[in-house]
C-alpha cells in the first residue's frame, strides 16, 4: 500500500508591493522595525504568527506538494520599463522566486491575465526565476507545447502530475506565439421563445439569455492533456484561471462592485469536463474572492480560493469594504484518491500577507450555505472544516 501524500493549495499570490495613495506606509506601519527589511518569506512568516496564525505555516510546512497561482511576472527591471508596476501590469523582482520556495512552494500555474504583462522577456525572466530556485511551473510558456506541459512528482510511491489552463489571458499560446494554456470562450445569445425577434411588430423586443460557452476544440486539447497525463501518474491536479472576476454593475448611476460567490454555469460545464477527462482535482481562481465547491463523481472541485497573498491596493480596499474571505485547501492522497479534504479560511490585511481570519466560523457557515447546492458538506473543526459529499 502506497503512503498518504499531503497536497496544499493556495490562491492567487502578488507580492510586487504596490501601495499606492494611503497604503504607501502600510508595511512599514504593520510589519514593525525588525521584519520591514527582511526578505520577503521571513516578512510573511512573522506576519503569519504575529496574528495567531502558525496553522498557515504548519500547512505550507508539512505539505509534501504545495501548489500556488503565480499572479505575477517575475521580471527583471529594464530601462524601457516604468520605475514600478501598475495596477494592471504586475512584476515583482526574480529573487522573489527563492522566497516562493522557502515558504514551501513547489509548484505554481503560469496560466492567468498577468503572465505577459512584460511580453515574452517577462516570460523569459519568470520562467528562469522559477527554475532557478526549483519550482516547476504549468500554464504557460514561449510556445504552446511548453504551456501545456505537465509538472509530475513521485512521492511515497504515488506519482501526482499537475497542469494549468485559463479562461482569463490576454495572450493564448500557440506553436510559435508565448503565452498560457488558454481555454477560449464565446458568447451565445438564446431567445426563449418560438418566434425570432424580427416576427415581432414594432417596439416589441425579445430579450436573449447570454451565456459564455467555452470553445470546444479548446475543450477537447485540455481534456487530451488530463487524459495523456492520466496514463503517467495516479492523481491529476488541475489548475483552472476562471470567472467573471470582479463585476462592475450601475446602481442608481454609479458603479457597484459585485463578488460572486457562486461558479457561472460556463465554469461549472468546464469544471465537470475537467473531472471527466480524469482529473481527480480542481483548483480554482481569478475572481479574487471565495468561491463555492461542488464534489462531482468523488472529486473535488474549488472554484475560486482568492487570494493567499496580494499586494495591490485596490485588492486591499476591496478586502476592507466586502467579504475578507479565502481559503487554502489540504488534501490527503491515498492510493490515489483524496482520503480526507480540508480548507483553512484565511484573508489578508493592510500588508497583502496572509492571515487566519478572525471571522472563520462566519466564513465556513457561507461556504457550506454556497456549496450545499454543489453536493458538499462543510463541517466546521476548530478554525478549519472537513469537505465531504453530502450524497456519499
Amino acid at each position: 500500500m502506497n503512503e498518504l501524500v499531503s497536497l496544499v493549495a493556495i490562491g492567487d499570490i502578488e507580492f510586487s508591493g504596490m501601495y499606492f495613495g494611503r497604503y504607501e506606509k502600510i508595511g512599514q506601519e504593520k510589519l514593525g522595525p525588525e521584519l520591514v527589511n527582511a526578505r520577503l518569506s521571513d516578512q510573511i512568516k512573522g506576519h503569519v504568527r504575529a496574528n495567531n496564525s502558525e496553522l498557515i505555516l504548519d500547512w505550507l510546512r508539512n505539505a509534501d506538494i504545495t501548489f500556488g497561482n503565480l499572479e505575477t511576472t517575475l521580471a527583471k527591471s529594464r530601462p524601457h520599463y516604468h520605475p514600478r508596476p501598475s495596477y494592471y501590469r504586475l512584476r515583482s523582482d526574480p529573487s522573489r522566486a527563492e522566497d516562493l520556495k522557502l515558504l514551501g512552494i513547489d509548484v505554481v500555474s503560469l496560466a492567468n491575465n498577468h503572465l505577459v504583462d512584460y511580453d515574452d522577456e517577462g516570460i523569459i525572466d519568470t520562467i528562469e526565476a522559477l527554475d532557478s530556485a526549483g519550482i516547476k511551473h504549468v500554464g504557460g510558456g514561449m510556445n504552446l507545447k511548453e504551456a501545456l506541459a505537465p509538472a509530475i512528482f513521485e512521492i511515497e510511491g504515488e506519482k501526482l502530475g499537475f497542469l494549468g489552463f485559463a479562461t482569463a489571458f490576454q495572450k493564448a499560446a500557440a506553436d510559435d506565439r508565448a503565452g498560457v494554456a488558454a481555454i477560449r470562450s464565446k458568447i451565445v445569445k438564446e431567445f426563449d421563445s418560438l418566434m425570432l425577434p424580427t416576427n415581432y411588430l414594432p417596439f416589441y423586443s425579445v430579450l436573449p439569455t447570454i451565456k459564455e460557452v467555452p470553445v470546444k476544440e479548446d475543450v477537447q486539447m485540455m481534456q487530451k492533456c488530463i487524459k495523456d497525463l492520466k496514463k503517467k501518474v495516479g492523481f491529476v491536479a488541475v489548475s483552472i484561471h476562471w470567472g467573471p472576476g470582479i463585476s462592475i454593475r450601475a446602481s442608481g448611476g454609479s458603479g457597484a462592485l459585485i463578488f460572486e460567490a457562486a461558479p457561472t454555469d460556463c465554469q461549472r460545464a468546464l469544471g465537470h469536463a475537467i473531472v471527466d477527462a480524469g482529473a481527480d482535482l480542481v483548483i480554482g481562481g481569478h475572481p479574487h474572492s471565495a468561491q463555492g465547491m461542488e464534489i462531482y463523481k468523488n472529486r473535488q472541485i474549488f472554484y475560486s480560493l482568492a487570494n493567499f497573498a496580494m499586494q495591490i491596493e485596490a485588492d486591499i480596499a476591496r478586502c476592507e469594504l466586502f467579504m475578507q474571505e479565502a481559503y487554502m485547501v489540504k488534501v490527503d492522497i491515498e492510493n490515489n484518491k483524496a482520503s480526507r479534504v480540508e480548507i483553512l479560511p484565511t484573508r489578508t490585511d493592510e500588508t497583502g500577507f496572509p492571515m487566519i481570519t478572525e471571522d472563520y466560523t462566519n466564513v465556513i457557515k457561507h461556504l457550506e450555505e454556497v456549496s450545499a447546492p454543489l453536493n458538499v458538506s462543510v463541517i466546521p473543526n476548530k478554525q478549519s472544516a472537513i469537505i465531504e459529499s453530502i450524497h456519499k
